[in-house]
């Protein structure tokens, strides 16, 4: 059961993070009205937690229970769900995420998210914590690495490689979308564990004022 001051905690930090940046952009917020009363619902699997994003008077507030009608409810991983928000070309489909519900909604809601500045590393950082980060940092370089040696050979044997290792054999297209979004992965851990760094310095200095 999630400790109820770490999820004080972290609804809080993504409201803020998500309101913060729609404070300077009145235009979506004109967007995000004609949503108000609908109800985002995430059943996150990894980590295992509930959160419920609603949508009123031009702001989106999270909550960890809801007992009113949902709108649409996802399911899926923290890092999937994160995705589906700021990239524009992946899909549920995609990121193994079930949807059920207005998908309509769904897309709309996303559209806006990514129109929007939001620091989502900052309560990405609180849910996965330092120690997780840096082992997903690790893991997801060591197999970056592996990658763009395979990405060095030629195109074939490459995917004969990917053949090889995973006993696997992807078409030549599915190779390469796969390969450029474990290195834009790579990129976005670095910048989360920058992220988190600065973080803890901040932490640290109001530790010792």
């Amino acid at each position: 059961m999630t400790d109820p001051t770490f999820r004080a905690g972290f609804d809080a930090t993504l409201e803020t993070a998500i309101n913060s940046a729609l404070r300077y952009d009145p235009g979506t917020r004109a967007r995000l009205d004609k949503l108000a009363g609908k109800v985002l619902a995430v059943a996150l699997s990894a980590p295992k937690m509930n959160l419920f994003l609603v949508i009123e008077d031009e702001r989106i507030e999270v909550h960890s229970r809801w007992g009113g009608e949902v709108t649409t409810e996802l399911q899926g991983s923290a890092i999937a769900f994160l995705q589906l928000l700021k990239n524009r070309d992946a899909t549920p489909a995609k990121l193994g995420v079930t949807v059920r519900g207005s998908s309509a909604f769904l897309a709309e809601l996303q559209s806006i998210l990514r129109d929007l500045d939001i620091d989502w590393e900052e309560p990405l950082s609180k849910l996965v914590g330092d120690s997780p980060a840096h082992q997903i940092g690790l893991g997801v370089r060591a197999a970056a690495g592996w990658l763009k040696d395979a990405l060095g050979k030629a195109p074939g044997a490459a995917a004969e490689a990917v053949s090889e290792e995973w006993q696997v054999t992807p078409p030549q297209a599915q190779f390469e979308a796969f390969a450029e979004d474990v290195s834009e992965l790579v990129q976005g851990v670095d910048r989360l564990e920058a992220r988190i760094a600065h973080l803890r310095q901040r932490l640290n200095q109001r530790g010792t004022d």
